[in-house]
């Protein structure tokens, strides 16, 4: 998951500071803290478990804010931040592995706030995407259309190496205040 961590024997975690720490069923009797996680909480979604332990280290903050950005198009790039930290970010083929991603981490990530922003570039599949986002989860998670115009990297760049412009060009719609989703946006 790309995270540092120290290995530690349960009982050099039980004297240690860690905010989060990880380990078996039967090592957690050892340890008796708040701050454990299980091993067998891992997540089919490594972004659903990169959350958990964010939300361990961080504790109660200000910002507990979920916002996922898509790049609508043949490949559809997908940025997951939580936190203010890109938990992933992945390519996905086809509009419904897509949406089967981002449902997983939207109903196993627990948020203040759940934001999905859209890119406009694709109007069709956002429509698609935006309306299959609203009708799981409601008012749960507010959807917004963004202009993505500027978002990609030029395309003769090394950037564009196996999705790589994709996942850019999202990381760059989560972060742009885009419009109210309506499925009467033209």
């Amino acid at each position: 998951m790309d995270m540092q961590f120290d290995s530690l024997s349960p009982e050099e975690a039980a004297a240690s500071d860690a905010k989060v720490i990880i380990t078996t069923k039967d090592e957690a009797k050892i340890l008796q803290q708040k701050n454990v996680m299980l091993d067998t909480e891992f997540d089919k979604y490594p972004a659903i478990t990169k959350a958990k332990i964010l939300k361990g280290i961080a504790g109660t903050y200000a910002d507990d804010m979920l916002t996922v950005g898509i790049d609508p198009g043949k490949r559809i790039g997908i940025s997951i931040i939580y936190l203010q930290n890109e938990i992933e970010s992945v390519v996905e083929s086809s509009p419904e592995d897509a949406i089967e991603q981002i449902s997983a981490v939207l109903a196993g990530i627990s948020a203040g706030k759940k934001l999905v922003r859209i890119g406009d570039g694709d109007m069709t599949m956002a429509r698609l995407m935006g309306n299959m986002i609203k009708s799981r989860f409601k008012d749960t998670v507010k959807v917004e259309i963004v202009d993505e115009r500027g978002t990609s990297q030029p395309q003769n760049t090394e950037i564009n190496r196996r999705g790589a412009r994709d996942r850019s060009s999202a990381r760059v719609i989560a972060f742009r205040t885009g419009r109210a989703f309506s499925n009467r946006l033209s």
